[in-house]
């Protein structure tokens, strides 16, 4: 029996940068849905490592969102993307994440205990607001960068 996958990943090129779309499937958070979603996100970073991969974008789309009690599935989530930080750096222009669900805020706030973005983050509530921000410099500095925030918030 597979593992049904809590993410499901499109991938495409946007102005000559790389998006990788993940959307959340809203199926039941369990631990080896988790740790699939891992070994996922561990190979999209890793692809980044590849020469000819110069920009790239993360959109994440979250409409709705079941909470996992268990704190260490963030932590392992969290770890990958650290373990990525310089490729992150380098390659990584910026993050989407397209919702409508205040309980994300919720998740977002649990996960920002392990993990501090070190690449602009966006947050926008429908797909045609993403496609404005992915193309358009002038639109994604209408929306504040949530990155900016969380730093000041942590130095608080």
């Amino acid at each position: 029996m597979d593992i049904e996958d809590l993410l499901v990943l499109e991938t495409k090129i946007v102005q000559k940068r790389v998006v990788f779309k993940f959307t959340y499937t809203e199926i039941s958070i369990t631990e080896l849905r988790t740790l699939k979603t891992v070994e996922l996100m561990e190979s999209v970073l890793k692809s980044l490592r590849k020469k000819e991969v110069t920009n790239v974008c993360f959109v994440f789309v979250i409409n709705s969102l079941e909470m996992t009690t268990n704190i260490k599935l963030f932590e392992q989530f969290a770890s990958i993307f650290r373990s990525y930080t310089d490729v992150i750096k380098q390659k990584l222009d910026f993050t989407i994440i397209q919702t409508n669900n205040g309980i994300f805020k919720l998740f977002f706030s649990l996960f920002k205990m392990y993990y501090e973005p070190i690449k602009p983050l966006y947050m926008c509530h429908t797909k045609e607001s993403v496609e404005k921000c992915l193309t358009s410099s002038s639109e994604r500095n209408k929306i504040s960068d949530l990155s900016e925030k969380i730093i000041k918030d942590s130095k608080c």
